[in-house]
């Protein structure tokens, strides 16, 4: 039986780096609801560096990091939290896949290559396994910064909601790439919409409201969340807000990621280097103001999740190798630490249910 509510405890899963240690990166967690205690129970994985976790129905997704290729995996999960490896899909042209994102139809598996700047596609059989990969598409030009920006880095991937658009959000051009996906899965070869940001800004990740036509993009370089209000059929794009997140006294601090609360009423984010988690309000309209930072409970916190009933969010804090698990009010979303695991080099973490 899956852990619940009704049992006192929850389950997640903890994916990160393993610099050639093993395979096993994937952690199944238990988390104490009761006691506020939470514990590693085993590691699972078929391939390194498992950065970044994405879970659908019974199965959970993974990007490889590599930079040799791009790589993303299917697992099953079993009712005691293991996991069996349905198989890779293996990209030679592609490298360093730092994001997964199945298709809503469950037919395909979308992967983001930061290296190769390109756009990875595997089509999904019903019982969770990859086959041959569709083309991918790659990204050209550079931004405005030498260090980070000196070619395509495309960091994630998200379906416009009510949409078959896949919007690509590239740190390395400044951009968030919109394409038309087809039933099949295919890519279209050219986008439909290219939305630029700032120069020098580096998007990193999007969240969307549940319920308003509103999407916050976390800019890792420029440290900001840029609000935009969508138009029909999810183009035109265009900024309404921009959301100023807590920095560092050399100016070096990094945000990292960013996810609306379940009913929409808060607005997250994380920013490494001064290790905060910033929580915004919103209101009906799809305003956002009133930021609140709180401490993400350790050190270069690079992912985190909300649970799907809202009541938690968890926190991967990749510099001091350890999840921070909080408890959330609904009322007004504020946020405190209940309990601690450790998991070395972690970079994502999601719950399983």
């Amino acid at each position: 039986m899956t852990p619940g509510a009704s049992t006192g405890a929850r389950r997640l899963f903890a994916g990160g780096y393993t610099d050639g240690s093993g395979r096993d990166g994937i952690s199944t967690i238990a988390f104490d609801v009761g006691r506020g205690a939470a514990r590693v129970v085993r590691t699972d994985g078929c391939a390194p560096n498992p950065t970044y976790l994405a879970r659908r129905g019974s199965f959970l997704y993974a990007a490889h990091e590599l930079d040799a290729c791009g790589r993303m995996a299917s697992y099953a999960i079993a009712a005691d939290g293991s996991l069996a490896c349905r198989g890779a899909c293996t990209a030679p042209f592609d490298a360093g896949t730092c994001f997964v994102l199945p298709d809503p139809n469950g037919r395909s598996l979308y992967g983001a290559n930061y290296l190769s700047g390109s756009v990875g596609c595997c089509a999904l059989l019903e019982d969770g396994r990859l086959v041959a990969g569709l083309p991918s598409r790659r990204h050209e030009g550079r931004g405005l910064r030498d260090d980070r920006q000196e070619a395509p880095h495309v960091h994630s991937l998200s379906f416009v909601p009510g949409t078959r658009l896949l919007a690509a959000v590239d740190l390395g051009i400044d951009a968030l790439v919109i394409y038309q996906v087809d039933a099949s899965g295919a890519i279209a070869p050219d986008p439909v919409e290219t939305v630029q940001v700032p120069a020098g800004s580096g998007p990193r990740m999007v969240a969307y409201h549940p319920r308003l036509p509103i999407a916050a993009l976390v800019n890792e370089l420029a440290c900001d969340v840029a609000v935009f209000r969508i138009g029909e059929g999810g183009l035109q794009w265009r900024i309404v807000e921009q959301l100023a997140l807590p920095q560092t006294p050399g100016g070096d601090a990094l945000a990292a990621h960013v996810a609306f609360a379940p009913d929409g009423r808060q607005l997250y984010a994380s920013v490494r280097g001064s290790d905060q988690l910033v929580v915004f309000h919103v209101d009906e309209r799809g305003s956002v103001g009133g930021r609140c930072d709180v401490p993400s409970g350790g050190k270069g916190p690079r992912h985190f999740s909300l649970s799907p009933d809202g009541r938690f969010l968890a926190v991967a804090n990749l510099a001091s190798d350890d999840v921070c698990l909080f408890a959330r009010d609904a009322a007004d979303g504020a946020v405190r630490a209940v309990a601690h695991v450790r998991v070395p080099q972690v970079a994502c973490v999601v719950w399983d249910a």
